[in-house]
């Protein structure tokens, strides 16, 4: 991807245990900011510090604690004032002020196992954050972050090991602030999504309610980490308040082992909310889910949607209704659906018409004025824009029917057909290949690969149009972890960035999804399968996702066919919960 692309999520949360400021009467009561939490099994801990101690607080069961009890043991105090914390092998470890690391038993919750000193070019910065990060020859490493060694808008970090009472550094990297949120708080490090950093955004030096989790993907072995080298975060992670807090800043986060996000935050209740939510808390995320297999796994919510409405056509004489959705396509802001005739009998996948709409964030869609019923777009799967011209992967296997077709989207008249090797059923723009002098298509290949239905792993095919063919000069698989030998298993159309990746849509039974590959993976593809980074599933309110596309603007488009008794029409419609942002 490149340094400047992107995808932003927001987090959906619920609460989970509130954290008091005094839990008994031998712990500090001045300690009141929340500061850093770990999790291990089912058990979390975390601080609540003050400017020269720390209230340390176990929660039981994290995963069922609720917001009006602590659910844990009683807190034990410690004359550290913590910053960041980690859990490695049955301890946990913590920054503190000044420039310390202290090591701490959790079966004995309040004992100093041991301090190390941590020094940066001989000065004894504050440690602010610390994760675990690996073992590498029988040692443990860690990531530490050190506030005041960012520099030109980068957060500054250092890889090393705890020895004879001091921090060793071995590497030392930076992370790009690409949020712009200016308070950097605690972090985490995950093996497969990479380095998460908790930012927060301030107005006029105060803490707001707005807060972004950076995440750059630092890889997993010390000796491929680039020494003082930057890195761009891939995703960012929206976590906001709402009316009902003046204040609600995120300190720390941890993910379990089953995927789930936990946040601690410092609340402050609003002089306008009737509720009580000056409780700092735990938050738990409800959305995404951080898989062990490294598939994000984020539910989709759908917003604003176009009408696509069923069209009847007149050939010789008899009526015919275009009431399947297959193909969505985007120019900017203008949006183009192919409908099709695809009920059994003679004129089965002969009968397709093109619409358009001029704003698909505004406009509904209707029939391109003067548009011919298409008679050989078969089934009407796939679609794309490249160039002025829309590209149909127009196949019919009742007729053995292999073409890609060249639409004219101002009249829908076929200009030119090129004929495939192969069943094409989604198209997307590649790109232009300077080398060859050629505009680029990714296909998805309907054919079964050998004793593999054609769903199981999908085949795409990256080529050219030239003399009436498809040319392809690469291929490559793709995992399709919803596949499932019980039930009927299809693919639906394809979209490509150059910034985001490959999303392909599998059908299994009665549910589809969004796989994700990502730019660099399908560069450096060989004969495996390649594994999605991302999964988006719909939710209730979206049907069956035939086609897909991102606008400009980095909104995600859905193209729905909503056979359903509640609605007649098909729809294109707008998806919350992300963005994919290029610059």
């Amino acid at each position: 991807m490149s340094t400047n692309a992107k995808t932003r999520y927001n987090i959906s949360k619920v609460f989970g245990p509130a954290v008091p400021d005094k839990g008994s009467k031998d712990s500090d009561p001045t300690a009141d900011n929340m500061a850093g939490i770990a999790i291990n099994g089912k058990t979390a801990y975390c601080a609540k510090r003050s400017q020269t101690s720390s209230n340390i607080f176990v929660i039981e069961n994290i995963a069922s604690a609720s917001f009006d009890a602590l659910n844990g043991k009683t807190p034990v105090s410690i004359p550290y004032a913590v910053h960041g914390m980690t859990y490695h092998n049955n301890y946990l470890y913590m920054t503190c002020y000044k420039n310390k690391i202290i090591k701490m038993p959790v079966s004995s919750i309040g004992k100093i196992a041991a301090e190390y000193t941590v020094t940066e070019d001989g000065n004894g910065y504050i440690p602010q954050s610390i994760t675990y990060y690996g073992t590498v020859n029988n040692e443990d490493l860690f990531i530490v972050g050190v506030e005041k060694m960012q520099k030109n808008g980068a957060f500054f970090y250092m890889i090393g090991s705890l020895s004879n009472g001091k921090f060793v550094e071995k590497k030392r990297f930076y992370v790009n602030n690409s949020a712009g949120y200016e308070q950097p708080q605690d972090i985490f490090y995950h093996s497969k999504y990479g380095l998460f950093i908790v930012t927060n955004k301030k107005a006029d030096g105060a803490f707001t309610i707005y807060n972004m989790l950076l995440c750059a993907k630092i890889p997993d072995e010390l000796s491929s980490v680039e020494n003082i080298g930057t890195y761009y975060p891939t995703s960012e992670f929206r976590f906001n308040g709402n009316s009902n807090y003046s204040k609600l800043v995120v300190k720390s986060i941890y993910i379990t082992d089953d995927g789930t996000l936990y946040l601690s935050t410092n609340a402050t209740t609003a002089s306008t909310s009737s509720d009580s939510y000056d409780k700092d808390a735990i938050f738990r995320a409800t959305n995404p889910v951080f898989k062990k297999d490294g598939i994000l796994e984020v539910a989709l919510s759908s917003k604003e949607s176009r009408t696509v409405p069923n069209l009847d056509v007149i050939i010789n004489g008899t009526a015919y209704t275009c009431e399947n959705l297959g193909a969505f396509a985007l120019n900017g802001t203008t949006g183009y659906c192919l409908l099709s005739h695809t009920l059994k009998g003679d004129m089965k996948n002969k009968a397709s018409v093109l619409l358009s709409s001029p704003d698909v964030s505004s406009k509904n869609f209707t029939r391109i004025s003067g548009s011919p019923v298409l008679r050989t777009m078969g089934h009407g799967n796939g679609m794309t824009y490249a160039n002025g011209y829309l590209y149909v992967a127009a196949y019919d296997r009742n007729v053995n029917r292999k073409e890609i077709a060249q639409l004219d989207p101002a009249t829908g008249n076929i200009i030119e057909t090129y004929q495939c090797e192969h069943t094409i059923g989604g198209i997307s723009y590649y790109g232009y290949d300077s080398q060859r002098g050629k505009d680029l298509f990714i296909v998805v290949n309907y054919d079964d690969v050998g004793s593999k239905p054609y769903a199981q792993t999908p085949e795409f095919f990256i080529g050219y149009l030239e003399s009436k063919k498809f040319v392809n000069i690469k291929n490559f698989y793709a995992q399709n972890p919803s596949f499932n030998a019980k039930y009927n298993n299809y693919l639906q159309d394809i979209f490509y960035s150059p910034s985001h990746g490959l999303f392909y849509v599998p059908l299994t039974g009665i549910t589809t999804r969004i796989y994700r590959l990502l730019p660099e993976q399908i560069e450096q593809a060989s004969d495996e399968p390649l594994v999605p980074v991302a999964v988006y599933n719909k939710d209730d309110a979206i049907y069956e996702i035939e086609s897909l596309a991102i606008s400009d603007s980095g909104t995600l488009y859905i193209a729905q066919n909503c056979d359903s008794e509640f609605t007649k029409d098909d729809a294109v419609t707008q998806i919350g919960a992300l963005s994919f942002i290029s610059k």
